[in-house]
């Protein structure tokens, strides 16, 4: 057992907890429920509310006080994704056509409070997972 804790590996337990899902997963938490569901920044900021010009421009699928969820044609959630560091991730994606806007802020593409803390969760369910396999010998974490 000592000589596989001596197999442990900070640095492979970051990348391993980053697997394609937990990417997949993180974006799902910024589209789906911050921008989609309450249209709102990594600081919980309403990013902003639709007009009856809007409504009018969109036939109404827009209405008139909801609040934006930068989904018009789908294009900028599509270019969102994760670059894992380090020490850090980096969630990024084509911000250019909103950069001029009033409300554009480089806090669209993090994560709330809430969804921080989701992601804790989920990374330390990942170390505890890779520590099982390296530390018993199950799983691909078992050849590192």
């Amino acid at each position: 057992m000592l000589r596989r804790g001596k197999l442990l590996n900070d640095a492979v337990a970051w990348l391993d907890a980053f697997h394609p899902n937990t990417k997949k997963q993180v974006l799902e938490w910024i589209q789906k429920d911050q921008l989609t569901r309450q249209g709102v920044d990594a600081d919980g900021n309403v990013l902003g509310y639709y007009s009856r010009l809007t409504e009018m421009i969109s036939r109404g699928r827009k209405k008139e006080g909801d609040r934006y969820t930068l989904e018009d044609t789908g294009d900028f959630y599509k270019s969102m994704f994760i670059t894992v560091l380090r020490n850090s991730i980096e969630i990024d994606g084509n911000v250019d056509k909103f950069k001029d806007q009033n409300w554009y802020t480089s806090r669209i593409l993090g994560l709330t409070d809430e969804n921080f803390t989701k992601l804790i969760e989920t990374v330390k369910a990942a170390y505890i997972d890779y520590a099982r396999k390296v530390l018993f010998g199950t799983g691909r974490a078992a050849a590192v």
